[in-house]
């Protein structure tokens, strides 16, 4: 067995450093990743890379073995494979009895979640508050559960981390939490991955193996409620109906089904223009990039956003972006970069997407402006952010 790794049974690893770090990673351990999961792997990952012999043990905790390359450890990062059989309840009771039994001196939750049991020095992140805000978008136990674990926090953590200087006044304002303990770290994106791409051969393979032809507009998130799919929809059919007959242009869905998926479905079926309304549901990360270099426009129609980084996505991969005015979002992606519309207006997105197909040199001026503006948004910056939260107290 391999010395840096503690099974439940073992008497457990000795650590010899100035400061003993915990981070819980079932999160960024999960399979298939969204928002919060691919946030947690990749902060952990930039973080594996700044802190190579820096002096601290750092531990990721997890109820399954680490894959997706977070196995991969530096010399002084361990992991501890907490097994738990039930399908809920790791975080607020395995964890717990993981830092009773041996705490670590901070313990960081990239998600907003505390255990019962924590340590003296405690981290979360808290992407946003919609649920505060907007409780009629999402389930009643949700909000309760919400709720209570952000009187938790305000209770107990020592510093919360939030990913827009909106997300840290509405932490603030709701809870009543000192914006001292509140740091506030935008996320990152995988530059990478998400660039323009020149070789229209390998674009059109992707469009072919997901049976898209160009012109289409792109919408990208969990197909819920507080993403506003519904006036999407609504405006897509007036657009449609404009252009007249004959417009080849088609919607795109990408994202799995969530609360208020029901409503969504209803619209797309009664759509007069459900023949050109396609939904994928999840696609892997790997073809995103192709799809948004081949679209007209990403729309990004939420209610709330902490964050939102969909358009941040867009944005590096050439894509323009049309994008609500709500929330974080004109914070998030800048003046230049995008054509805002209020959320509860359709006629303004018609519009908008209308301006996208039809007005000369706009879509090259957005995607000018999205690349340039997508460069501030790395998970270096991140996580070089993220350290001295975690170490230096």
């Amino acid at each position: 067995m391999d010395p840096r790794l503690r099974e439940d049974d073992s008497e457990g690893i000795c650590y010899t450093s100035d400061m003993l770090i915990g981070i819980e990673a079932t999160r960024a351990n999960k399979l298939k990743k969204t928002g919060v999961e691919w946030y947690a792997w990749h902060v952990i990952q930039e973080l594996k890379k700044l802190t190579v012999n820096d002096g601290n043990s750092w531990v990721l905790y997890s109820n399954e073995i680490l894959r997706g390359g977070l196995e991969a450890l530096p010399s002084n990062w361990f992991e501890v494979r907490a097994k738990w059989p039930l399908p809920y309840g790791w975080t607020q009771l395995r964890l717990s009895w993981e830092m009773w039994r041996r705490p670590t001196e901070v313990l960081f939750l990239p998600g907003s979640t505390l255990p019962r049991v924590l340590p003296k020095k405690s981290v979360v992140t808290v992407h946003d508050v919609g649920f505060h805000r907007f409780p009629q978008l999402y389930k009643k136990r949700q909000v309760s559960i919400h709720e209570a674990a952000m009187k938790d926090i305000r209770r107990r953590a020592s510093r919360i981390i939030t990913v827009s200087e909106y997300s840290g006044r509405e932490i603030a304002e709701a809870y009543g939490i000192d914006p001292s303990r509140i740091a506030v770290i935008p996320n990152g994106i995988d530059h990478t991955i998400y660039r323009p791409i020149p070789d229209r051969a390998s674009v059109d393979e992707r469009l072919q193996r997901y049976r898209l032809t160009r012109p289409y507009f792109i919408a990208i998130g969990r197909m819920e409620a507080k993403k506003n799919l519904v006036t999407l929809i609504k405006a897509f059919d007036l657009f449609k109906a404009r252009r007249g007959i004959g417009d080849p242009h088609s919607l795109v869905l990408v994202g799995i089904p969530g609360y208020g998926y029901e409503e969504i479905k209803s619209a797309i079926a009664k759509s007069p223009s459900r023949s050109s309304i396609h939904e994928l549901g999840y696609v892997p990360e790997m073809d995103l990039p192709a799809l948004l270099n081949a679209a007209e426009a990403l729309v990004h129609p939420s209610w709330y956003e902490g964050f939102g980084i969909p358009p941040i996505l867009a944005m590096a991969s050439g894509c323009p972006v049309i994008s609500s005015d709500a929330a974080s979002l004109p914070e998030v992606i800048g003046p230049d970069a995008a054509i805002y519309f209020p959320p509860d207006q359709v006629e303004a997105l018609t519009i908008a997407m209308t301006r996208m197909v039809s007005e000369q040199g706009l879509k090259e001026k957005l995607r000018t402006a999205g690349v340039a503006r997508a460069t501030k948004y790395t998970w270096t910056n991140t996580a070089n952010l993220t350290l001295p939260v975690l170490s230096a107290w």
